[in-house]
């Protein structure tokens, strides 16, 4: 294997793995480290489509001599890097934590968070911000009917606690017997911030 063949294919590969293997790093180490991890996935982009170009020139200055070997670091680079931006196979690694059967949003000016409740009887609240601020929140449920039980792993965010009570198409916090709203709608998060 080629010097270039190897340079092309470890690029290639620590850009789709990034991409892909991102709902365990989020989590774990997550934090400030997710900060690190998405610039290394805009790096190995930028560094990728730079030697795209560099093969393509290559190709070209080699026109008269083709051979299959040429197209390969070319096609590899081009073909993964297509699978990272597009992901063709629907590959989601998030299905490793259980199913989602319900999902909720919350938009404030400068965060945002998504609560997931998944089928395995788990949920995770994925709670970010303004100064790179990135939480994970996990813990175990019971839903029955209109209200969620929510038994916390970590520590309460914010307009949250251990009781909520799904009424309409918002979740609301119950405090002192009156309901306070969370600020969470259900659904996916509609960009409305």
């Amino acid at each position: 294997m080629t010097r270039n063949l190897k340079v092309s294919l470890i690029i290639s590969l620590l850009f789709v793995g990034l991409i892909r293997f991102r709902p365990i790093w989020e989590r774990n180490p997550g934090g400030s480290w997710n900060i690190l991890f998405f610039l290394g996935i805009a790096v190995l982009f930028f560094w990728l489509i730079v030697k795209i170009i560099i093969e393509f020139v290559r190709l070209i200055k080699q026109r008269k001599n083709m051979t299959f070997k040429i197209f390969i670091s070319i096609i590899i680079m081009i073909i993964l890097l297509f699978d990272g931006m597009f992901n063709p196979l629907k590959i989601n690694l998030d299905k490793i934590y259980g199913q989602v059967d319900f999902r909720a949003c919350y938009e404030g000016t400068q965060n945002q968070a998504t609560l997931k409740l998944r089928e395995n009887g788990k949920f995770d609240i994925h709670w970010t911000g303004v100064f790179f601020s990135d939480n994970f929140y996990t813990g175990d449920y019971i839903k029955s009917e209109d209200t969620l039980l929510l038994h916390f792993d970590t520590e309460i965010p914010r307009n949250l606690n251990d009781t909520l009570i799904v009424k309409g198409e918002y979740i609301y916090r119950i405090q002192a017997d009156s309901l306070i709203s969370t600020h969470f709608y259900l659904g996916h998060c509609k960009g409305l911030n």
